[in-house]
């Protein structure tokens, strides 16, 4: 895995949390954090815990109207 994706047409559909701690330039334990309390939009499969590119996308855009 690079460390920054130039194009979101590079990004995954479905990924896992470091890959989307890497995207967003914070720890895997912040994003762990959000993600257990329901901040992030995550989902787990078994005990793996996975992201939808579109659902981040989402994310992001709430989170520029939020600040």
């Amino acid at each position: 895995m690079q460390k920054y994706e130039t194009t979101w047409d590079r990004v995954p559909v479905v990924f896992d949390l470091p890959y989307a701690a890497t995207l967003l330039g914070v720890s895997l334990d912040r994003i762990r954090k959000l993600a257990q309390r329901g901040e992030f939009p995550a989902f787990k499969i078994g005990k793996l815990w996975r992201v939808n590119k579109e659902d981040m996308l989402a994310y992001l855009d709430r989170q520029k109207v939020a600040s």
